[in-house]
Parts: C-alpha cells; sequence; structure tokens
C-alpha cells in the first residue's frame, strides 16, 4: 500500500511536469528522480542510516545551554569570535541552538545539538537533503552541491550576489553524529567557506557527545 501510494504520487507528479511551462528544467527533473528513487526502493541504504540515527539520538539525554556556550568555538580558522554590538555571542537563539558570528560578521555559525526531542527536528532534514535531486534554482543563481570533505558528508548552497542573500555560502552538516551544523559565508563560495574551518575548531562538542 506504502509503494502504491508513492507510485500514485510519482505519476501525478510526472503529468505536472509535463504541464508546467518550466517542465525541462533539472529542479523538476530532480523532484521526479528523488520520487522514482523511493518508489523503486534506492533509497533504502540512505532511510536506514538516518532511522538509525534518530533511534540513537532520541535516546540521548541534551546539552544544557552552559555546556551549548562552553563548547562553542571562539575562532574559526583565522576568524575571532565577533564580541560587540549586534553580533556579541555567542548566544542561545532558541532550544539546544546556539550561535555566534566570526571576523566581523563574515561567517556565522549555528549548531544544534540533535538529541532528545530535537532529533527529528534535525535528522529529517538532513535526510531530505541527502535525498534531494535539484542541483540549482532560479535560473542557476542559486546552486546545490553534496561533497564528502574530511569524512564529513556536507550539503552545500552557492548563491549569486544578486539574489540579495545576506550570506552567499552556506554548508550543512553532521558533527560527530550529532551536532547539526549549519554555516554561512558572504563573498565566498562553499569550498572558500569549508577552508575557513580548521579540523579541530568543534572539538569542543566532541567530548560531549556520549
Amino acid at each position: 500500500m506504502k509503494n502504491l501510494i508513492k507510485l500514485t504520487l510519482a505519476i501525478l507528479l510526472l503529468a505536472s511536469c509535463k504541464d508546467s511551462p518550466e517542465s525541462s528544467t533539472s529542479k523538476n527533473a530532480g523532484i521526479v528522480e528523488g520520487v522514482m528513487n523511493e518508489v523503486s526502493g534506492k533509497n533504502e541504504d540512505v532511510n536506514a542510516k538516518y532511522d538509525h540515527l534518530l533511534k540513537k539520538l532520541s535516546a540521548k539525554k541534551s546539552l544544557t545551554d552552559e555546556e551549548l556556550l562552553k563548547a562553542f568555538p571562539k575562532k574559526i580558522g583565522q576568524l575571532k569570535i565577533d564580541t560587540n554590538g549586534d553580533n556579541m555571542g555567542p548566544k542561545i537563539i532558541g532550544g539546544q541552538l546556539v550561535a555566534g558570528t566570526f571576523g566581523d560578521g563574515t561567517v556565522r555559525m549555528e549548531i544544534l545539538d540533535a538529541a532528545g526531542e530535537k532529533a527529528t527536528g534535525a535528522i529529517i532534514p538532513l535526510k531530505m537533503l541527502h535525498l534531494n535531486k535539484v542541483m540549482s534554482e532560479m535560473n542557476n543563481t542559486i546552486r546545490y552541491s553534496k561533497k564528502e570533505r574530511n569524512g564529513i558528508f556536507t550539503f552545500g548552497t552557492d548563491r549569486d550576489a544578486d539574489t540579495k542573500s545576506d550570506y552567499q555560502a552556506e554548508l550543512r552538516f553532521l558533527y560527530y553524529n550529532r551536532f547539526y551544523v549549519t554555516l554561512e559565508g558572504k563573498a565566498m563560495d562553499v569550498d572558500q567557506l569549508w577552508s575557513s574551518l580548521n579540523s579541530n575548531d568543534l572539538s569542543g562538542f566532541k567530548a560531549y557527545n556520549k
């Protein structure tokens, strides 16, 4: 029954894409490919990976605000954390969520402890990013990528300057199979953004992954 529903969805989606004036775009093609992979079972390994993570993280105790602030890096690469004005940080900006900016706002980092009640809200979006087949939007002014970097599977977004976004580069990844990191950079691409990090910049969180 589950696969029948998925197949029906795929057929409807194919029909809607055919009728769309943008049916030849990579976005529609990517959506269709993603649905068909789900129907055919090609996503089983990915589903199993994230289902296991979700179960494991749901059973963990989340960090306190004090622990999150203590673990947050005081600098990344050569960029020190901002401590003046509106960017003074790091700050707790939500449940199990800490954020701060570096290099006078050049880079922004947000880290969610994906343990306990936040596991679903972190793991499901990461799973969707993994399954996503859409590689670009808005006439290729927004581009998506997936790449393993130093053993970490990352999801990248590059935006052209004329998209008027505050940050042109964005990386998302799960650190030590627990901490959902969102990294954003101004006037750079995702490769340059990743290069702004040193391998031990997030080590303060490693000790808390018990």
